[in-house]
């Protein structure tokens, strides 16, 4: 009769799988030489979940910051009942020219045909997010960017409500394992993105927030 004056306590949710995370919640990556130091083996938090969304489908990007500060995308890619774990990093106009040169670069945007372009320099600091070159596979295409998560909820209709539009160009490897990626703005703002594509078992363990 005692167990009745007992408090219930709420069940703790359960991660299953690194699709799953919310805001406030945490994940750890394998110790890898795949990654950068201030990235393998670490535990990162999820502090906030953004959407990407296309004509006909979308993206969820998860932000991830380290201890230290750093942050870090994370996009789960579902391709063929595989899951891939995409882990992308924004780069600043004077990186973009110390890796391509900027001369380069622009051969992206200034070419009517789809673009190969060569790494210039590898910085130590990018090795594990650089491949030698990229090859571009479609043209510039439009999406729209919700800094909200869309997962349970339905997307606002393309092109005529909410979300900021931007103009997207991707390149890749040969081998797939690496992207480079550029997001164009309105008003002419740039962003260039590096990502590394792992095996989504390199998230080695899940651990659940406050997130609802």
């Amino acid at each position: 009769m005692f167990n009745f004056f007992k408090s219930k306590k709420k069940p703790e949710r359960q991660l299953s799988q690194p699709s799953e995370l919310k805001k406030g919640d945490m994940l750890s990556i394998i110790d890898s030489f795949a990654y950068p130091s201030w990235l393998k083996g670490q535990t990162v938090r999820v502090v906030d979940v953004q959407t990407y969304q296309y004509q006909h489908s979308s993206d969820t990007e998860l932000v991830l910051e380290t201890n230290s500060g750093q942050v870090v995308f994370l996009q789960i890619e579902d391709e063929d009942g595989e899951q891939w774990a995409n882990f992308s990093i924004k780069i600043q106009r004077d990186e973009v020219d110390e890796i391509f040169t900027l001369d380069e670069f622009s051969r992206i945007f200034d070419e009517d045909e789809l673009t190969h372009i060569t790494v210039n320099n590898t910085p130590e600091r990018y090795i594990q997010f650089l491949a030698k070159s990229y090859q571009q596979s479609e043209s510039a295409f439009v999406c729209y960017f919700h800094k909200q998560d869309y997962r349970h909820q339905a997307l606002p209709r393309y092109e005529q409500d909410g979300g900021e539009p931007c103009e997207m160009i991707c390149l890749a490897s040969d081998d797939e394992s690496h992207s480079l990626n550029i997001e164009i703005w309105d008003g002419g703002e740039t962003e260039v993105s590096l990502t590394l594509t792992r095996p989504v078992s390199d998230i080695v363990d899940l651990f659940p927030g406050d997130g609802k």
